[in-house]
């Protein structure tokens, strides 16, 4: 335990809790929002638990992949300048910055009247999400040793885990809470419900308030570093290799993410509580796996990180073409918790091969680069998948097979060509043949 002094021990509680508090907000607020956005279309005129299914929740489809859309337009516009300023500014007053407008827009939910201002809502709330992801992760990375970086970084998505996975049952119990609590419709009672939810993100802003800017980060930016470095070919190659996959996965999860909710509420179950648990296991089953895997790749060698890192990503791609096909609560869950525990292997791990590469001065612009990447594709997935959902939603593509499933299918499919991609391109054993072509080199 050497490896873990007190500073580090206390900048990875203060990064842990600040993503387990904000994950929980986020993911509570991702169920109930599509329900809000719906009840104030007046597509939703009745509680839903007191329904069986939503049949008409598809028509939402493209408001509902808009919300995501503006989300992740604003955070992909907002991710590199924030990265860049966090380099030079310091990591900590992005992070409070970004939690403290986090939590104003939270706020601000439950008080939206209309479609329109809910996008500007979510619009908001990705600025911030920018300017607290990705620098929290370049603080993590800054303030822990190399031997012990991926197991932080697990922990870390651990609590993003936690947070993905509690976040729906939160969302489930105010609800609930609200309905007991609020007169009136779907609106009134899905606003009370947003309001009981976005209080937690207070907390949020304690957690960023405890957070210190790591020692090497302030020695880097008091020497003030060049602001651009000669990388090894090498080593761009290999950026541009995850840049790329996370393009590609950020299109294919937001194919998904905007129709998830539309789907089980058409097909398996209208109750956001039993949504809520529909989304909550899952994400707890990826836990099971998160740090031990961790755990044994910080101990083997980085080819086998690499093509651990392949071999999980294509896992998450395959299970997630599955998940269009479940018809009951059980075999959902099933499917998708297969999807998250391939992705809590592969997201720790990715961000320590991606932070072996470069010095620490560095770290939030490569991080920033690959959250912008991931973003920009999370911007045009949800419009190609909800558009696909929704247009072909009763279009017979073939026996079995009708816009639904296609969504599901064309979303791992596009995910899957980005591992071909980086492998092509993260090819770390080109540092040692580099190495000795310049030590044979004549002088």
């Amino acid at each position: 335990m050497g490896e873990w002094s007190g500073a580090i021990r206390r900048n990875l509680a203060a990064v842990v809790l600040l993503s387990l508090v904000t994950s929980i907000g986020f993911s509570a607020m991702n169920l109930l929002l599509p329900y809000y956005l719906m009840a104030l279309q007046g597509l939703l005129r009745e509680l839903p638990d007191t329904l069986p299914l939503i049949p008409t929740a598809y028509r939402a489809a493209v408001e509902i992949g808009g919300l995501v859309t503006a989300f992740m337009a604003a955070r992909a516009a907002v991710a590199y300048a924030s990265g860049w300023l966090s380099d030079r500014l310091g990591r900590r007053p992005m992070i409070l910055g970004g939690a403290a407008l986090y939590a104003a827009t939270s706020l601000l939910y439950p008080h939206a009247s209309s479609v329109p201002e809910l996008f500007a809502l979510r619009s908001l709330q990705g600025v911030a999400s920018a300017m607290t992801w990705p620098v929290a992760e370049a603080l993590l990375v800054d303030s822990v040793p190399p031997a012990v970086r991926t197991r932080a970084l697990s922990l870390y998505v651990v609590s993003f885990t936690v947070g993905n996975a509690g976040g729906p049952l939160l969302g489930g119990a105010a609800y609930r809470l609200a309905r007991t609590l609020a007169q009136g419709g779907p609106v009134e009672v899905f606003s009370a419900s947003l309001l009981l939810v976005a209080l937690l993100s207070l907390a949020g802003v304690a957690a960023a308030a405890a957070v210190r800017e790591p020692a090497p980060a302030g020695q880097q930016r008091a020497g003030r570093p060049r602001s651009r470095m000669a990388l090894p070919r090498w080593v761009r190659r290999g950026l541009l290799g995850f840049y790329l996959n996370a393009l590609l996965n950020g299109a294919a999860v937001g194919m998904v993410s905007s129709v998830m909710l539309v789907y089980l509420m058409e097909r398996i179950v209208a109750d956001p509580a039993r949504v809520g648990l529909a989304l909550a296991v899952p994400g707890l089953a990826g836990l099971l796996v998160s740090y031990p895997a961790a755990r044994v790749m910080d101990r083997v060698g980085v080819e086998v990180r690499r093509l651990v890192l392949a071999a999980s990503i294509a896992a998450n791609r395959v299970f997630m073409m599955t998940l269009g096909f479940t018809r009951s609560l059980p075999t959902f869950i099933a499917a998708a918790s297969a999807m998250y525990m391939a992705v809590n292997i592969a997201i720790p791990l990715m961000r320590s091969l991606e932070a072996s590469m470069v010095p620490s001065s560095l770290r939030g612009r490569v991080f920033g680069i690959h959250q912008a990447a991931f973003n920009l594709g999370m911007t045009l997935g949800p419009l190609l998948g909800s558009l696909i959902y929704e247009k072909l939603h009763d279009t017979a593509l073939a026996p079995g097979l009708t816009g639904v499933e296609l969504t599901f299918i064309a979303s791992g499919a596009l995910g899957l060509t980005g591992v071909p991609i980086l492998l092509r391109l993260y090819k770390p054993e080109a540092a040692e043949e580099q190495a000795r072509e310049a030590s044979t080199a004549p002088r």
